[in-house]
């Protein structure tokens, strides 16, 4: 008997006699499950246009931006006092990486040149520098980014922020390029104040209503200058 009670002992029943019943044929209660730990890395944020484009180009916690071997870097004078965003390149930006190449290189081209510019006289760049599959950032990609792009503008501190398309003017603005057409907007990021037009991106002025429509937003700006 004392060697078969050792033999329970060793092997961990300590208590041979439990004065609360069991039911020693019950399946067994399975654990209660624990929440998944969460591991969170606290992204720096950029304080400086060289360490936020630095970072657009190579990070890879920027919402539907893709490889970084994709990606269009801005370019242009960014003390021009003029600066053009647009959403996302197209497909020929990033072959090319340049800001709107390829077929639409002319159109933008003479755009510019309305307003007395050429691409070195402005500064250029894009919400996301990279192009999602879809070829257009997700609203919640907008609401993601549009810190980071106003960041940005807010670092160049233009005098004048042309916006290209609904995804840039919803960054900026809050309102699409159609909702924004034909008014002259002024916003404070942060104490820097910026005369804002939208218009339509070239892709899509195919038609001479369409274009009169994007000219009507980008003389305001003349017009300004002017005064």
């Amino acid at each position: 008997m004392s060697s078969a009670m050792r033999w329970w002992r060793d092997a961990g029943v300590d208590v041979m006699i439990d004065e609360k019943p069991r039911n020693w044929l019950a399946a067994a209660v399975a654990a209660p499950d624990r929440p998944p730990v969460v591991v969170t890395t606290r992204v720096e944020k950029p304080k400086s246009l060289e360490t936020l484009v630095d970072w657009l180009m190579t990070s890879n916690n920027v919402p539907e931006i893709g490889p970084v071997a994709r990606r269009v870097r801005p370019a242009g004078n960014a003390s021009s006092g003029l600066m053009v965003l647009t959403g996302v390149p197209e497909i020929a930006d990033v072959e090319s990486g340049l800001y709107f190449a390829g077929a639409l290189s002319p159109l933008f081209e003479k755009m510019l040149g309305s307003l007395g510019r050429d691409r070195d006289t402005i500064y250029l760049a894009s919400v996301s520098p990279g192009r999602p599959p879809s070829g257009r950032l997700s609203d919640a990609a907008v609401k993601s980014l549009s810190e980071l792009a106003r960041d940005h503008v807010r670092f160049v501190a233009p005098q004048q922020l042309w916006v290209v398309g609904s995804a840039a003017s919803c960054a900026i603005l809050g309102m699409t390029d159609v909702q924004a057409s034909g008014s002259l907007q002024t916003v404070n990021l942060d104490g820097v104040m910026v005369d804002v037009i939208a218009t339509a991106h070239p892709r899509i002025l195919d038609t001479r209503e369409k274009k009169k429509r994007a000219w009507d937003s980008m003389k305001l700006l003349v017009e300004k200058d002017v005064l």
